[in-house]
């Protein structure tokens, strides 16, 4: 796990720098009710079973500050495969510098297959919860980047640590 929490942060340091030297866009105007506004790209990793993740998560606005964005994730390592699927709400609080922090949860659903070597392998269907909390920040044109942690409750993941970006 300290070579992929290490893999991560400098990912996340190759990937934050250059978005963080983007120009702030003040007059960008967040949607205030529910749609669909885009989607982004997304990665990091899991811990238990360790996994490196990829995948992707969709923009359907903000209502107050309440923030809808479900997310699909593939997830490889510790012979899992893992495809799953998470409908999150986030709570967006005020901006603190050019960071806006955010807590929340997400209701997700996965399909698990473990391949072990040898003859026997096993897939499961999980259902779970999973806690989340992390910042944002506006980059130009109207996108955001993002560091998020999250912890499973009966989910895939005891653990993972996500960055990423919304066209």
């Amino acid at each position: 796990m300290k070579r992929m929490t290490l893999c991560l942060l400098l990912l996340t340091f190759a990937f934050a720098l250059p978005a963080m030297s983007e120009e702030q866009d003040d007059e960008r105007d967040r949607p205030k009710d529910f749609g669909t506004y885009g989607w982004g790209l997304r990665f990091g990793v899991g811990d238990d079973p360790d996994q490196v993740i990829a995948g992707a998560q969709w923009d359907f606005g903000e209502f107050k500050a309440l923030h809808l964005e479900p997310n699909i994730e593939v997830s490889v390592g510790d012979d899992h495969l893992t495809l799953a699927g998470l409908f999150a709400a986030h709570y967006r609080f005020r901006y603190v510098e050019h960071f806006r922090p955010y807590a929340g949860a997400g209701l997700g659903i996965a399909l698990d297959h473990f391949d072990p070597s040898g003859p026997a392998d096993d897939t499961d269907l999980d259902i779970g919860l999973r806690a989340l909390g992390g910042f944002n920040w506006a980059l130009k044109h109207g996108r955001e980047a993002f560091i998020e942690v999250s912890v499973g409750i009966g989910f895939v993941n005891d653990a993972q640590i996500m960055a990423g970006w919304s066209f």
